[in-house]
């Protein structure tokens, strides 16, 4: 029989028979029985060895023996406990309605008000185990059993004796024990004198997938997904399910804090919330919640190429909206992530932490333009607000206004009374101009190497109509610092002309944070300046705290400089700014890899090809993290996906190159090194590529000589020397060290 071995079941015949295995788990495997005194069936849970030892079997005895003596109407009790073969067991009654697993098996998920019954039972349950000195530890739908429809909470076998006034501490500390899916941050990392709080979370995991359908963290294996409780906030549950009232969202989400002091006081409180009669339960709006969503203006013209103008609205109109002092304001990287998908309102709302939608049209004919808007709360779905304007395209700039205007007083006069008038600033008078800058932003922003050109081309038309058009010339320095991303040519020249156009704008107007991070960008990833792009990163952060771009760039800074630790805490601001980009998800699974924890790494870059499954970059990175981890065959994989992609190169070629050398085929390096000399012939080839390749194939002189190349080109690459995991092979050649120094690293 699985997980039981038959010296085991004889040491039990003389009281049980044991019928068939009804489970089994990582901790233990339960049999059905038929307690032979009795004449009544019984669930037999018996443990593991692995776990035996690792808890003890007389500590664990003399734990179950005092668990055995709580008695509570949903609480299935213990009848019997002890040791037979080696292997520890214990007994309970066999409760035979099944368990909320099986439900949720057969209908998904399940609804409020069943919800709602289940947890204030299993709640009640809970606060007897508290007040007793018991924490439970494994609260999951598996433990959730079902007798005459009410709910029972089963296995306080593993339950943790809390140490009690002069008592003594029996569970041993630092032990890992629970379901990964429902483990609280305290418990993933083994933390000593677990509390209430744990089973508070716990409880909290299996309320979101009774709503919802999943628990909140999923990942491919155990490891990962307890790092997802400990680093990761889950979707927000009526992302999921809009019909889950807001006040039941938010109870959830503080259950799930990652701080126990951060949750609810008691079990019985979460329990009261979720009724919706706690101190976070209803409907109504919360003051913690400011949030405004502005969702992508629809281009309603019959002439697409009018879509400049519905883009720029929206991009005007988050641009005012978030200097609105006490509010918050849905970044644009998220909301046009939603571009185009039509979702229900209050599954927005979730999705983005908003509490009211902006979303409208723009028609555009000849001169004239007609744009709708409305105004909805992403609470209720409940229309707060709707008008029509029908004016001239010149009257652009007074419609943004008054657009803003209105919905900064349509929200003081329902819930945020306190709201200043948003007081825009306006970059140029010119109508003419801004339109270009429209065009070229809308260009730029399709992240292609022929949008960044036509990007180009618009903002110089929008200089050209105004020469002190500041923003327009921050587009023109993130045009050519990506310009160089997208093209394999030379840096210099791209580089040199971001860093001009950066200082013109700052020239221009000194408090735009754009300007200020690109110039930081330019002197960092290609001067090599450490300290002068240090102070522009926080200048940028210090003028606009909430622009995700300029943490996701310090981000790199501060790995590069071995500042890991910091480094990890602004790429997690930059997400959790910006939650829908995909350059900034990569960008945080970059940076777990520089710090060498690959696990993270990898489910970073897997998230970021859920969001774009045509991103040749993720991929790369992905295969790469997993090469360093030791899972070849999965990084081969990936990396050969990769190459199959429209936006794969030679980056992706040599990347694919390095992991099979690593599990020892240089085949492929091989002939890929042939390939590239005979392309340096006809066509640039980036050294950092040829650097790479040599390092793959451990050509240490080859390898070297490139490296050297790159730091004549300043690519930017070598600002990683000190981090970059690849180059440990080359850490001890005193070439190496050399160019180290020369970098001042």
């Amino acid at each position: 029989m699985t997980g039981t071995s038959e010296s085991t079941a004889v040491g039990l015949l003389d009281r049980y028979a044991l019928e068939r295995e009804l489970g089994s788990g990582g901790m233990a495997v339960v049999h059905l029985a038929e307690e032979k005194k009795h004449a009544r069936k019984v669930a037999i849970k018996i443990l593991r060895p692995e776990f035996t030892a690792s808890v003890g079997a007389e500590r664990f005895l003399r734990e179950i023996g005092i668990a055995a003596r709580l008695s509570h109407p949903h609480i299935v009790p213990l009848i019997d406990s002890g040791e037979t073969e080696g292997q520890l067991y214990y007994v309970s009654p066999y409760v035979p309605g099944g368990s909320l697993r099986d439900r949720l098996r057969a209908e998904k998920k399940l609804s409020l008000r069943e919800t709602q019954r289940i947890t204030q039972q299993i709640a009640t349950a809970l606060d007897y185990a508290h007040r007793n000195g018991f924490v439970h530890r494994d609260v999951k739908p598996e433990n959730i059993l079902f007798a005459d429809g009410h709910a029972l909470l089963a296995d306080f076998g593993i339950a943790h004796a809390r140490r009690v006034a002069g008592g003594e501490a029996i569970t041993e500390s630092g032990l890992a024990v629970g379901t990964p899916a429902y483990m609280s941050p305290e418990q993933a990392t083994a933390e000593e004198d677990l509390d209430g709080s744990s089973d508070i979370y716990s409880l909290a995991c299996v309320v979101y997938e009774m709503l919802t359908g999943e628990p909140p963290f999923h990942g491919d294996s155990a490891r990962a997904v307890m790092v997802r409780h400990v680093m990761e906030t889950p979707r927000p549950v009526r992302a999921l399910q809009p019909d889950v009232p807001p006040g039941v969202e938010r109870a959830i989400a503080r259950a799930l804090a990652k701080r126990p002091e951060d949750r609810f006081a008691s079990v019985l409180d979460f329990s009261a919330a979720i009724e919706g009669v706690g101190p976070d339960g209803g409907v109504g709006f919360s003051a913690a919640v400011r949030t405004v969503a502005v969702l992508p203006f629809v281009n309603a013209s019959s002439d697409p190429e009018n879509e400049y103008l519905s883009d720029g609205l929206t991009d005007e109109l988050i641009n005012a909206l978030a200097k609105v002092e006490g509010l918050r304001v849905a970044s644009r990287t998220s909301v046009f992530a939603l571009k185009g998908k039509a979702q229900d309102v209050r599954a927005i709302g979730a999705l983005l932490g908003a509490s009211v939608v902006l979303e409208g049209t723009v028609r555009k004919s000849l001169e004239r333009l007609r744009v709708t808007a409305q105004l909805t709360s992403a609470d209720d779905g409940r229309l707060l607000w709707s008008e029509r304007f029908d004016r001239t395209v010149s009257d652009m700039f007074d419609i943004q206004d008054e657009l803003a205007d209105i919905i900064v007083t349509t929200l003081r006069g329902t819930w945020l009374a306190d709201l200043d008038q948003p007081l825009p600033k306006r970059y140029t008078e010119s109508i003419s101009a801004y339109g270009l800058y429209l065009k070229g932003r809308y260009a730029w922003n399709k992240r292609t190497q022929e949008g960044v050109a036509e990007g180009i081309e618009y903002f110089e038309k929008a200089i050209a109509e105004d020469p002190g058009y500041a923003l327009a010339y921050t587009g023109l320095a993130d045009s050519y610092a990506l310009h160089v991303d997208y093209r394999n040519v030379h840096v210099s020249s791209g580089f040199e002309r971001a860093k001009e156009y950066a200082k013109k704008a700052l020239e221009l107007d000194d408090s735009l944070a754009e300007a200020h991070a690109s110039l930081a960008w330019t002197l960092f990833i290609y001067d090599w300046d450490w300290e002068g792009a240090t102070r522009e990163f926080r200048r940028a952060i210090e003028l606009d705290s909430r622009y995700a771009t300029a943490h996701q760039w310090y981000a790199f800074l501060l790995a590069s400089r071995q500042r890991l630790d910091e480094a990890l805490v602004e790429a997690h601001t930059s997400q959790e700014l910006d939650p829908a980009s995909v350059s900034i998800r990569r960008s945080l699974g970059y940076t777990y890899l520089y710090a060498r924890r690959y696990e993270q790494a990898c489910y970073h870059e897997t998230r970021a090809i859920a969001m774009n499954p045509a991103g040749e970059e993720s991929y790369r990175v992905l295969g790469l993290a997993l090469t360093l981890s030791g899972q070849h065959e999965e990084a081969e994989r990936v990396l050969r996906e990769a190459t199959t992609l429209a936006a794969a190169g030679t980056y992706t070629k040599v990347t694919l190159a390095y992991a099979l050398a690593r599990n020892g085929k240089r085949e492929y390096g091989e002939a890929l090194a042939l390939e590239l000399a005979e392309k340096r012939e006809l066509d640039y080839v980036s050294p950092v590529e040829l650097a790479t390749l040599h390092i793959a194939l451990g050509n240490t002189e080859s390898a070297l000589d490139w490296m050297q190349r790159a730091y004549d080109e300043r690519r930017g690459w070598m600002a990683y020397l000190k981090v970059h995991p690849i180059l440990d092979p080359l850490r001890d050649e005193p070439r190496f060290q050399a160019l180290v120094a020369k970098m001042r690293l």
